[in-house]
């Protein structure tokens, strides 16, 4: 297939050596003396030869930018065909523009496979297997040359509203796919952003049911910090629940850092987008439809008589074909007491299906997945108080998406979905006081949310040439969230329950793309919200975005410069501020209190090497105004009792911060080695303090739990039957209260607790150093469908000072196991 935008004599050359395969195939009919057949491809016509039944059903297909994967679905539907083939063979991601006039479907699938190293195979009346063609069948050096599919023409859903070429994208993306992350047994979200630049997430406690994000591009909120995450376009009702995953059921993740992608996903985009891909394939004949996988092993601990059982149990069944599939997971966990009562164990399931017609496709997708940790004693802070209550988190996610193309020009999308959570004593770790020292009916998150999803967007390509092309999104979305959690600090009893609260939100999008000459990209947009969630009122929202980038290619390499301006919005309402760290209820939350806002720039350059070497550089300069903070305050209301009881918590806006940095990572790749890297280089400062601000903070000083650089290095090879991964993570100095003194002052307090609040909360500051993870993978192909699996995590040890000094994980976990497919 001819590549667009070459432009020049480059364009010249590219459309002459397309040419020789066609050439080829004509002299070889001639001399068969086969009839030449006249078909339409691109509005050419070139005499074919005749393809054999069921490659000769006539087909007419228009398309523009769409994923190779995508194209071949919809040709399948149209010729009632399946296709067989591997996705390691193909790239599924490239972005193609298919456009066939009744042609044969042996011509539709050479033109779109041009480049691929892959041929059709007839494998029965309506099977077509797309297999590896032989040297001499590749269409000739130099044509196959030009047409290896570039590392930009990758198509992403994210930051576009139906999916585009990564080309063309202003702003940095990073692309995590499941294959990687599965291989890496990255079943965690920190575990799998380990190779995101500027995004650090802590290593999480089994005893802690909450995600804690240590930076993206620094702070954009006070202990609460978070991308707005969605599951195949279903926005996430709370995402600090969001902390496990199996990787098997990952198609790919997909990154936004920095407010830049609010202009498409709106309020509470204000630190970056997180897009979860599942998988919805079917299965071939032959291929196996059943997947085991069950491995156990031992956790050390400083904290129990000797090493821990942890064991993880895994099923999947997948069924259907290329249009049709469904597939359902099934996971169950455990995790002995790494110390005394901290057992935890969790159940997943998820479910999918596709549907896949001419010019539409249906998937749906539903997710349930359950954690409890039992009731525990922190061994570090002495207390003579109760042990912490069974925490326990359910959640589900259900929705579909629904994309039909209506003609060449027009592509809609139709996303519905909901998504939520009930959760029971969930430790919070926003406030200053470790939850052992504080009172339970303080330290407790419980309570239910339900989101409801509803978004449609619509794409008008303008046009389309050598020269220029354009684009039209408008985009519009309902989303309704059902918050209910018991009232704190509200003049009542501690932990009354409340009526339910519905906060609706309504927004409405526009952008804009152009591209000139497939080099100069400007892209432009803006949307404007509706929220009940800013302080009791509807309020306006208006959220801009702007940027550009400029792609030259020198022959194998690549060349990317962008920049882009965005800013986004966080209502002081929202389930992860309500529900899951106890904080006060609504009318407390909102008094007062002004949305969080973070705006600035960022600018950078990909640089990229075929599929062997890529380089990407970002410089961000971002400014963060109204965040919120949970502030300490002496409670004269309540007397007697243990002095924790004399502490109160109110949400204040603290004033602006600024988040300053650079972000670079890069990969490299021969044969069965491959080499990435992330470094991060983060300065992230309160810049002024609200008037009447009554916390700990002070202008010029550093945000809490942002380390001032992070660094990971990756490395993995492939070969003979073996797979094998190592990667190595460390961050560096990052300021923290030195959580078990505060809670030791505060459990023998014999004076007065405002010693606890305000700035002489400045005394319990404390700077880590730093923290080094190690992480290892292995696997073994006995035979076909067998594999032995190792990992070793945590191989350093550590179990204390990740993020603060009262924070125990696991020690070092060696597990081995098995994976089967039948």
């Amino acid at each position: 297939m001819t590549r667009r935008g070459a432009g020049g004599l480059r364009s010249s050359r590219l459309r002459w050596l397309s040419l020789i395969p066609l050439f080829l195939t004509m002299v070889e009919r001639a001399s068969s003396q086969v009839p030449p057949v006249s078909t339409s491809v691109r509005g050419e016509s070139v005499a074919r030869r005749q393809w054999p039944a069921p490659l000769d059903r006539r087909v007419t297909l228009h398309a523009r930018g769409v994923a190779l994967r995508e194209a071949l679905d919809r040709l399948a539907a149209l010729a009632h065909l399946r296709f067989s083939y591997s996705a390691e063979q193909l790239p599924l991601d490239r972005a193609v523009s298919p456009s066939f006039d009744d042609v044969a479907v042996g011509e539709a699938l050479v033109e779109l496979l041009r480049g691929t190293a892959s041929q059709p195979i007839i494998a029965g009346e309506d099977q077509i297997v797309l297999a590896p063609a032989r040297p001499s069948e590749q269409g000739g050096g130099d044509s196959a040359r030009t047409a290896v599919p570039r590392t930009l023409d990758r198509v992403v859903v994210t930051g576009s509203a139906v999916g585009a070429a990564q080309r063309s994208l202003t702003v940095a993306l990073d692309v995590l796919p499941g294959s990687e992350l599965a291989d890496r047994d990255a079943g965690t979200m920190a575990q799998a952003m380990d190779a995101v630049p500027g995004m650090w997430i802590w290593s999480q406690s089994p005893s802690s049911l909450l995600t804690r994000y240590g930076s993206i591009r620094g702070a954009s909120s006070f202990g609460v910090s978070y991308p707005k995450v969605y599951i195949d376009g279903i926005e996430v009702a709370n995402p600090l629940l969001l902390t496990q995953f199996d990787p098997d059921n990952i198609d790919r993740i997909e990154v936004i850092r920095g407010p830049q992608g609010a202009a498409l996903y709106g309020a509470d985009a204000i630190s970056g987008v997180v897009n979860i891909l599942t998988r919805h394939e079917g299965v071939d004949a032959g291929e196996p439809r059943v997947r085991v996988r069950s491995v156990a092993g031992l956790s050390e601990s400083e904290f129990a008589s000797g090493a821990v059982l942890t064991q993880s149990h895994k099923l999947a069944l997948r069924t259907g074909s290329t249009l049709r599939s469904a597939g359902i997971d099934v996971a169950v966990g455990t995790l002995g007491n790494f110390y005394p009562g901290a057992s935890s164990r969790n159940v997943s399931a998820m479910g999918s299906a596709r549907l896949i017609g001419a010019r539409s496709s249906l998937t749906a997708t539903a997710r349930f997945f359950s954690d409890n940790v039992g009731a525990a004693t922190n061994p570090l802070i002495a207390t003579t108080l109760a042990a912490e209550a069974p925490q326990s988190v359910q959640e589900y996610t259900a929705g579909a998406t629904a994309k039909l193309m209506s003609g060449e020009r027009w592509t809609h999308t139709f996303v519905a979905g909901i998504d939520g959570y009930r959760l029971s004593n969930v430790t919070q770790q926003i406030m200053p006081l470790p939850s052992s020292a504080t009172d339970v009916a303080l330290r407790d998150a419980r309570g239910a949310a339900d989101r409801i999803t509803v978004r449609a967007n619509s794409v008008v390509r303008l046009g389309e040439s050598e020269k220029a092309a354009s684009s039209l999104t408008f985009a519009a979305e309902q989303s309704m969230l059902r918050a209910d959690s018991p009232a704190m600090n509200r003049g009542g009893s501690p932990g009354a329950p409340t009526s339910p609260d519905w906060l609706r939100t309504t927004g409405v999008s526009a952008q804009a793309d152009i591209a000139l000459r497939r080099s100069l990209y400007v892209t432009g947009g803006v949307r404007v919200e509706q929220s009940d969630a800013y302080a009791g009122v509807a309020r306006y929202s208006t959220l801009p975005m702007i940027g550009t980038a400029f792609v030259r290619d020198f022959g194998d390499v690549e060349l990317k410069l962008r920049a882009a301006y965005g800013k986004g919005i966080r209502a002081p309402r929202t389930a992860s501020r309500e529900g899951v760290h106890g904080g006060p209820g609504p009318e407390a939350v909102v008094t007062g209190l002004a949305p969080e806002e973070q705006s600035g720039v960022e600018a950078g350059l990909d640089l990229f090497v075929g599929r062997s070497f890529s380089f990407q550089l970002t410089r961000f300069d971002q400014l963060a105004a109204g965040l919120i903070q949970a502030v300490a305050i002496e409670d004269t209301s309540r007397h007697g009792g243990y002095p924790g009881q004399h502490i109160m918590y109110r949400f204040q806006n603290v004033g602006a911060i600024t988040n300053r940095g650079w972000e670079m990572q890069g990969s490299a790749q021969r044969g069965p080695l491959t080499l990435t890297t992330a470094v991060s280089l983060v300065d992230s400062r309160v810049r002024r303090v609200a008037f009447g601000y009554h916390g700990d903070l002070a202008p010029g000083d550093r945000m809490f739990d942002v380390p001032a650089q992070t660094i990971s290095l990756s490395t993995s090879w492939s070969a003979r039957g073996w797979f094998a991964s190592f990667t190595a993570m460390r961050a560096f100095d990052w300021i923290d209260y030195d959580r078990v003194a505060l809670a030791t002052d505060a459990l023998n307090l014999s004076g007065t607790p405002r010693d606890l609040i305000g700035a002489q909360l400045r005394n319990y500051w404390r700077q880590y150093d730093g923290v080094t993870r190690l992480r290892a993978t292995a696997s073994r192909s006995l035979r076909q469908g067998i594999a032995l699996v190792f990992s070793g995590d945590n191989l350093l040890g550590q179990q204390r000072g990740e993020p603060d000094n009262d924070t125990i994980l696991p020690g070092r976990t060696i597990t081995a196991g098995v994976r089967m497919a039948f």
